[in-house]
């Protein structure tokens, strides 16, 4: 597991560095591909781990506003 998140983690530079779409397209296909065996070294399946997205997306939405949460703060 460890090689696969340190490539996973070199792609997601890769992707930072360039600036052409396609060239893009190809290292978040990578970043993408190194995702599901990940998820796979985990114990889920393709199509598992694309349930557990799509139930987080409807839960607490996406990212394609670009918003994000930075912080929770828990008062209990």
């Amino acid at each position: 597991m460890k090689y696969a998140t340190h490539k996973l983690y070199e792609e997601i530079k890769e992707y930072e560095e360039t600036n052409i779409d396609e060239e893009s397209l190809e290292e978040l296909a990578d970043i993408l591909e190194l995702v599901y065996t990940l998820g796979k070294m985990h114990g889920a399946s393709f199509e598992e781990l694309n349930r557990i997205r799509e139930e987080k997306r409807e839960k607490r939405g996406g990212f394609e506003k670009g918003l994000y949460l930075e912080e929770v703060l828990d008062y209990e």
